[in-house]
């Protein structure tokens, strides 16, 4: 009698399969549907914006072959987006942040409240059968002083998200126009690097692109780190891709540099080469 052994591989997820940022809360919707070309009022600028998301996940190159991830609104997971794109083979994440202190910490949000939500399945939350997968937080980091509050917030937030089986984006910015961002970056990469190894528990880290190349590529390779993903943080989809392609191992969480020169009035037919165009871009640079 022989023993056969059957070695099972593990769940890998091909760096050049990125994050689609669109989780454009109430305060941001305005620029994104002006920047979109599209008018609205108070009372239907949620649907407005919902109706270009739609137009964006329908295109055919937003699929589970460029898109790992996407991250949302709790509005648009009302809406059955979990459902649509459990469908399509793509994860989501909820942002459940309620935006930044003048500090850039985290303002107090009802935590365990957002959480029981995210992982309800439930028709109120329109995700019956579809599982979110993890959650994002944003902090702007403004100065070098505020690096370690900053991630204190954070790590303290994570470990709560991962004991309701979530996986949490850390995402600490440094604003791309910040006159001492090299030397907030230095702080940044020391200080996490300590919080990793300080902790056991699994997160996603979403950073601005570095001046430095490579200088979080230690984090790419840490057990507890299940991936390093850049924000495009206001450049244009090709310095954000530029910015990306430098680093290794790393992918990227794009929302601006994603609906880059998508306009309401394309026909489909442009509108799906535009977004083609983006997708392809920040695929490549994800390599």
């Amino acid at each position: 009698m022989y023993l056969v052994l059957i070695m099972v591989a593990p769940k890998v997820v091909s760096m050049s399969r990125f994050i689609a940022a669109m989780d454009h809360s109430g305060g941001s919707t305005g620029g994104v549907l002006e920047r979109y070309g599209r008018e609205y009022t108070e009372d239907n600028k949620m649907d407005r914006v919902h109706e270009m998301r739609m137009r964006m996940v329908n295109s055919p190159d937003f699929n589970d072959k460029n898109i790992w991830g996407a991250i949302l609104y709790q509005d648009t997971v009302t809406r059955g987006m979990v459902n649509i794109l459990d469908d399509m083979g793509i994860e989501s994440f909820l942002k459940i942040d309620s935006g930044c202190e003048e500090s850039g910490m985290l303002k107090q949000f009802p935590v365990k409240q957002m959480l029981e939500w995210a992982t309800k399945r439930t028709p109120e939350n329109g995700s019956i059968g579809a599982q979110i997968y993890g959650t994002k937080m944003r902090s702007i980091v403004k100065s070098v002083d505020m690096v370690r509050p900053i991630l204190t917030q954070q790590f303290q937030l994570a470990e709560t998200i991962c004991s309701y089986g979530l996986v949490p984006i850390i995402e600490p910015e440094v604003p791309i126009d910040h006159p001492e961002k090299a030397l907030v970056e230095q702080e940044l990469y020391a200080l996490l690097e300590k919080f990793l190894n300080e902790k056991k528990f699994k997160v996603i880290l979403k950073l601005t692109p570095p001046d430095a190349p490579n200088l979080y590529h230690n984090l790419t390779v840490k057990h507890n780190v299940e991936r390093v993903v850049f924000l495009s943080g206001g450049y244009s989809t090709e310095e954000a891709c530029n910015r990306l392609g430098l680093n290794e191992n790393v992918s990227a969480s794009f929302s601006r540099a994603l609906s880059q020169d998508l306009y309401h009035s394309l026909t489909d037919e442009d509108f799906n080469a535009m977004i083609s165009n983006n997708i392809k871009m920040i695929t490549e640079a994800s390599k």
